[in-house]
């Protein structure tokens, strides 16, 4: 148990749930079993030539399964073999390697280990990762030197680390662009594109199991006058002071737009006419 919550540990100060690459795994898996297979080869001609009969054919069959994966996804298939268990083979395949091969060997340990990052869900990735790092150091000490396996080991747990502090820094990047193009830069308040996309959301909830949900449209009576007297300085904090306000009272599951100007809309979730109108009101006085 203690191992084991000492992998929770290092997972969660990894941040192994903030998937950068979630969004794009398909099209990365599609071109990379393009990209494997044809790698492969290579690897089956010199097995050929040196009379590695066995290899040769292992290889060949490695590459024939990235070839259909490479092909089913790009028709939008599902790959015959799921990417975990193609994961798993790797990190198996870099085993044998050690123990066959010995220092050449291991040097498959390092592409081995960011191909399970852009295949797999970063949370998998990490789990595997970190089995390959120790199977790898386990078996290089057996067959070759135990310090350099040792050294291997720490180079690959520090490959590792870099690689989750990247995809870290891409997926900040990543949350930070778009929350960029789904707020409001002045109030802070979410912007039309959202609310279009939340609605779109909501009406196809609705349609399957519906729920009574209201929108509140609030607007400012004589905003213009705040303008014309006060300037527009004054005029930008009234609206983020109102802003500030609906955000202390309303709900938590509740979401508030900025249509343009001073009117905003307020998305209430799971709420009836007559609870839209209490609320309105609340929210008035």
């Amino acid at each position: 148990m203690r191992v084991v919550d000492l992998l929770h540990r290092a997972l969660r100060a990894l941040n192994v749930n903030n998937d950068a690459l979630a969004e794009h795994r398909l099209s990365i898996c599609r071109k990379s079993s393009a990209l494997g297979a044809a790698l492969m080869l290579p690897f089956v001609v010199i097995h050929l030539l040196n009379g590695r009969w066995l290899m040769a054919g292992v290889n060949a069959l490695g590459g024939m399964v990235l070839a259909v994966s490479a092909w089913a996804l790009r028709r939008g298939r599902p790959a015959p073999v799921p990417f975990p268990v193609l994961g798993g083979m790797l990190v198996a395949a870099v085993c044998v390697s050690v123990l066959k091969q010995g220092v050449l060997g291991l040097l498959w340990a390092y592409p081995a280990l960011l191909v399970c990052y852009f295949i797999l869900t970063r949370r998998l990735a990490t789990v595997l990762g970190t089995v390959l790092v120790v199977a790898v150091t386990a078996i290089g000490a057996l067959v070759l030197e135990a310090g350099l396996a040792v050294r291997v080991g720490i180079s690959l747990v520090f490959v590792q680390m870099m690689v989750n502090v990247v995809l870290n820094v891409i997926g900040e990047l990543q949350q930070a662009l778009v929350a960029q193009t789904i707020t409001d830069p002045l109030t802070g308040a979410f912007n039309r594109r959202h609310l279009d996309a939340q609605l779109g959301e909501r009406v196809a909830a609705a349609a399957a199991a519906p729920t009574g949900d209201a929108l509140l449209v609030i607007d400012i009576d004589h905003f213009k006058r705040i303008n014309d007297g006060h300037g527009h300085d004054v005029g930008d904090q009234v609206l983020r002071n109102l802003v500030a306000a609906l955000f202390a009272r309303k709900r938590r599951g509740d979401l508030l737009f900025r249509m343009g100007g001073e009117e905003f809309v307020l998305l209430l979730p799971g709420v009836n006419r007559d609870q839209a109108r209490q609320i309105a009101e609340d929210l008035r006085q």
